[in-house]
């Protein structure tokens, strides 16, 4: 069986008000969040949703991050059914928003009920290591469960610390080799300390429902970008399709600056 995913790997403008409060614990301290799906049962959809955050971004810079994800349907028994999926973020400029939000869309897998597995793991390199962060959670999709709500799923007052990853990223840099270098546009790496001392929160992370019209207009943008776009692309969603793949900026930007002012999309996978 086949299914499509809608890549969306540009991190969201955070508009003026959207998101609360995201300081860090510590200064250094890179904080790496699973903010959607959690342990919890939703409603069946077309596109649905797989939501990471960067908090302090900045410090995310020098570490070459790259992401892969599964998930799994568990109540499948004639082989595996699943997707499997790669997200290199090296040559993403992760500074630009904070938090930096990484998120892609599933097509199809997610359309019917059932019991899923994502399984997800974080690679990073520092100048004396390399680390990998994993995530394991199971979710169901259920139809009279409650519809995919990003702004609701982010105001939880309480989430599990193993949610996060703190990453201890230090001022110090030091130089990289040619051979090291190569291909990763970078010159330097970054010495990484002790993270014990870093306190996660992905509760500190929060979307709101411009930020949800964003991620709504960038996928739209994306699809009418297809060879076989869908039926309801307008001349809005073909232009800014074309603005993001001739002068980069992506089309997000764009439609959460417009959400800002009170022009309200629609929704995400």
């Amino acid at each position: 069986m086949r299914f499509f995913l809608a890549r969306e790997s540009w991190l969201l403008a955070a508009c003026i008000g959207a998101i609360a409060n995201f300081n860090v614990a510590a200064a250094n301290g890179l904080e790496v969040d699973l903010i959607f799906p959690r342990n919890e049962s939703y409603a069946p959809m077309t596109w649905f949703p797989i939501v990471f955050a960067f908090q302090n971004s900045t410090r995310a810079r020098l570490l070459r991050p790259s992401f892969a994800y599964r998930v799994v349907n568990m109540d499948y028994t004639n082989g595996p059914e699943a997707m499997d999926f790669y997200r290199n973020l090296q040559y993403e400029n992760l500074s630009t928003h904070d938090p930096y939000f990484q998120y892609d869309h599933f097509e199809r897998l997610l359309t019917k009920e059932g019991r899923w597995r994502l399984t997800a793991e974080l690679t990073w390199s520092g100048c004396d290591l390399m680390n990998i962060s994993y995530w394991s959670l199971y979710f169901t999709t259920n139809n009279s469960a409650p519809k995919v709500d990003l702004v609701a799923a982010t105001n939880s007052k309480t989430c599990p610390a193993e949610l996060g990853v703190a990453i201890n990223v230090t001022d110090e840099t030091k130089p990289l080799s040619l051979r090291e270098s190569w291909g990763s546009g970078l010159d330097s790496c970054a010495v990484v300390g002790n993270a014990t001392s870093i306190t996660v929160d992905p509760c500190r992370v929060k979307i709101d429902s411009a930020i949800v019209a964003s991620m709504s207009a960038s996928l739209q943008a994306d699809l009418c970008k297809r060879e076989f776009p869908p039926a309801n692309c307008s001349n809005d969603d073909a232009s800014a399709a074309h603005q993001q793949a001739i002068i980069g900026i992506p089309a997000v930007g764009i439609s959460c600056l417009v959400a800002a002012f009170g022009a309200l999309g629609f929704f995400l996978i």
